[in-house]
């Protein structure tokens, strides 16, 4: 009884703060955010790159975590990690200089939920005098991307619901709005905000592909397979067509647009059409 109650009063609180971030004035404009001040906003990202990515579908990655250093990631992603390696989970990425307080922890977690992301962030940290092993992997059939933020735009990533998977200590996870319009008929109304100048993980359904897009350029694609964007892009809503392209064209009413300069990810199946295909295979229920 005690444990229902506690459960209640934690999801009380989490649809009390979904409510009160879904005012425009709890998020920043993703078109206004600003380039984050490493050394003085946010520490130092270590170094990342030394990854072993084994496996084609619902991959492993295997990463060296120097020591006195941590990642940072998802709960639920973990897979394994030598002895030396800590586990902790915080309602805070870690990413800023000074620790902020209690309640700007709570705040944050909240407009995590919001994104389509957990409010509680896995640290895992290597208290070892020596390198040490730490896995992750994806709960998903599809692909994991390593991204370096120091080499993106404004040194930030903007990720669907829930594309982050796990990151280097040092980056930071918050969340931006789009238009209103987005929300009703695009990708969403909120997206992530990954920035820093570490290596981040997004994982998607299917293939996950990277695309350039020219100043002036406009693609046009499926709104649930869009997984990040770069900073400099537009990303917009776009009528599918006439009205029988619409009803039977299979495509739904509207698309996402994304107009240059700038790079995103696409993914080549969505988990959510992964999961509606294997639906209608699923036998009638029986009284």
């Amino acid at each position: 009884r005690q444990l229902a109650q506690v459960l209640c009063e934690l999801f009380a609180w989490q649809q009390l703060g979904i409510m009160a971030c879904c005012c425009p004035c709890c998020f920043t404009h993703y078109q206004a955010a600003g380039e984050p001040a490493i050394g003085s906003e946010l520490i130092e990202s270590h170094d990342a790159r030394q990854v072993k990515i084994t496996g084609d579908c619902q991959q492993m990655v295997e990463i060296t975590i120097p020591p006195q250093q941590a990642m940072i990631g998802e709960p639920g992603a973990w897979v394994y990690s030598e002895t030396g390696v800590k586990m902790d989970t915080f309602l805070h990425d870690g990413s800023a200089v000074e620790e902020p307080g209690c309640c700007t922890k709570c705040r944050t977690g909240f407009q995590r939920t919001c994104s389509g992301e957990s409010a509680a962030v896995a640290h895992f940290t290597n208290e070892a005098p020596e390198p040490k092993m730490a896995a992750f992997s994806s709960h998903i059939p599809g692909e994991i991307v390593a991204i370096n933020l120091g080499d993106m735009p404004g040194r930030m990533l903007f990720t669907m619901n829930g594309s982050f998977h796990f990151a280097a200590k040092g980056t930071r996870i918050g969340t931006v709005r789009a238009d209103c319009m987005q929300g009703c008929c695009g990708s969403g109304y909120l997206f992530q905000k990954l920035d820093g100048n570490g290596m981040v993980f997004l994982s998607a359904g299917g293939s996950v592909v990277k695309q350039e897009v020219k100043e002036g350029e406009t693609h046009r694609l499926d709104s649930s397979a869009l997984v990040a964007f770069t900073q400099g892009m537009t990303i917009s809503v776009g009528r599918a067509g006439g009205c029988l392209t619409c009803c039977c064209g299979g495509e739904g009413l509207t698309f996402t647009t994304l107009q240059g300069p700038g790079t995103y990810w696409i993914s080549g199946a969505p988990w959510s059409t992964q999961l509606g295909h294997m639906l209608q295979y699923l036998p009638e229920k029986r009284n």
